[in-house]
């Protein structure tokens, strides 16, 4: 943007030189300010409030390529009419060329999408970014061997579950990696109590269906269903 601002100030110093009309620099960072006074109003080409259509301080997305291009050839016009002035020629003709492109800049800013909700109102407010969602993974392999390997070691079912219930608070689990810990259990009550504590951190539920395969009679397989169900 600061060419932006110092193509502004040069338009209104050649103006400054071409004509007898004195003229005012915009106020700084003020990229849409009112466009440089004259004598007449020659160069003014409609009212400069529609320029004034977004909020200030709004950020807008532009295509940098573009914006780039058209300032450079302001600057360009502007340089060819600052050396005709210098020249004692008006430069009349390539002043007018510059103001045009330095309204067609302006009309790009205006217009230019917001950052966020293209489609939202100007007088909208967006209110705060949220915060992006949490990304959440499953227990790393290797780490589920270990807790496998402790509970393994322990003889009895309710010891088993006590290592189960210290790990299962701060890790996410898969349905293939919950079957291999019901491997753990010899009986189906205490297998149907693991999938009641680990059910809660299974990430992919729509595979819960897999489960199945790890209970023999019909009810355990209703009572799985209720829990699968919560």
């Amino acid at each position: 943007m600061k060419a932006l601002f110092v193509a502004i100030t040069l338009l209104t110093a050649v103006a400054a030189s071409a004509q007898t009309a004195p003229s005012f620099a915009p106020p700084p960072g003020q990229a849409t300010g009112n466009a440089p006074p004259t004598s007449s109003n020659e160069f003014r080409g409609g009212d400069d409030h529609e320029y004034r259509r977004g909020r200030r301080g709004t950020l807008v997305v532009v295509e940098r390529e573009d914006l780039e291009q058209r300032l450079a050839d302001l600057e360009d016009l502007l340089g060819q009419a600052f050396e005709a002035s210098r020249r004692g020629n008006s430069g009349k003709a390539k002043l007018r060329a510059a103001y045009e492109e330095l309204k067609d800049i302006r009309e790009l800013v205006a217009d230019a999408p917001e950052v966020r909700g293209q489609g939202r109102g100007r007088n909208d407010n967006p209110g705060p970014i949220p915060p992006p969602a949490p990304v959440y993974q499953p227990i790393a392999e290797g780490k589920l061997q270990m807790i496998m390997k402790s509970m393994s070691r322990e003889p009895f079912a309710d010891d088993k579950m006590n290592v189960l219930e210290e790990v299962v608070g701060s890790n996410y689990f898969l349905v293939g990696q919950v079957q291999q810990v019901l491997n753990q259990f010899q009986f189906s009550q205490d297998r149907l109590q693991a999938v009641r504590v680990l059910w809660s951190r299974v990430l992919d539920r729509d595979n819960g269906f897999q489960l199945y395969n790890s209970f023999q009679f019909s009810n355990d397989k209703a009572e799985l269903k209720r829990i699968l169900g919560n």
